[in-house]
């Protein structure tokens, strides 16, 4: 009989604590949905699955602003919005296919040791939009990383998606030192291959250099360690600190909303 009341009076309370619970939570959920909604236009990163024929971005601009894009991204992440989207199936075997082909390219070309086997890594990929807020420029790249355990090698590339090429890379590998690899030489025809125009801004010329882009606020650094070559782009501060300072002689509106300031 005691077990019956107490059931009894159990269910009893369901009801009015549903009903709050239901209150409560229709209460919650806009400002919710708010706060998403928020988050998706104020530049933080934002991964889901997009539909293969998606067109972001739909009108990307020449290579050196989508390299300056993906510079953005690693050191102004909040001037972007970023999406990324997972590469699986024939999309993910295409895009292996793509780097694997690179790093064929590279070794034949003399920037990577010709022992450096580009097959041996299983490699995984997602997909980077990125989207400038101040003028809408977008761009997509391909990264893939992977580790052979049984060489110990790791490499992390990035793929231009435009082009297929390769615009970024870290490969840590025994062989990086057995063969005479100079940074300025390295960066150099890493960068002629992009066919982007650019001039030597500082280097030690063996272990790392400096490379300015013509067309885009955009430094190219080249290193080589022990056992890492690392080629990719970062922001040109000096650069851009120029630029600001013509368009304040020269009275363009600055967008105050989307500030650059160095980091």
């Amino acid at each position: 009989m005691t077990n019956w009341k107490a059931m009894k009076n159990w269910k009893n309370w369901l009801a009015p604590i549903l009903t709050g619970l239901t209150v409560v939570a229709l209460a919650l959920l806009p400002l919710r949905l708010s706060a998403l909604q928020d988050e998706r236009l104020t530049g933080t990163v934002h991964t889901e699955l997009l539909a293969e024929d998606s067109n972001f971005p739909a009108k990307p601009p020449e290579l050196p602003r989508r390299l300056q894009l993906l510079a953005q991204q690693r050191e102004l992440a909040d001037t972007l919005t970023i999406v990324g989207q997972e590469v699986e199936g024939s999309a993910l075997a295409e895009n292996i296919r793509l780097a694997r082909g690179e790093l064929a390219n590279l070794a034949e070309a003399g920037i990577l040791p010709g022992e450096i086997d580009p097959d041996i890594a299983k490699l995984f990929a997602s997909k980077l939009y990125l989207r400038d807020q101040t003028d809408l420029s977008s761009a997509g790249f391909v990264e893939l990383s992977g580790y052979d355990k049984a060489s110990g090698e790791y490499r992390s590339l990035v793929l231009d998606a435009e082009t297929g090429l390769l615009v970024s890379l870290e490969v840590d590998s025994a062989w990086i030192r057995t063969e005479p690899l100079a940074a300025s030489e390295v960066g150099a025809a890493f960068l002629d291959r992009l066919s982007v125009e650019y001039e030597i801004y500082q280097t030690d010329q063996c272990d790392w250099a400096c490379f300015r882009l013509s067309e885009a606020p955009v430094l190219y650094y080249a290193t080589i360690g022990r056992t890492t070559l690392h080629i990719g782009p970062w922001l040109d501060w000096e650069a851009l600190d120029r630029s600001e300072a013509l368009d304040d002689a020269l009275g363009y509106p600055t967008d105050t909303s989307v500030s650059i300031s160095k980091r």
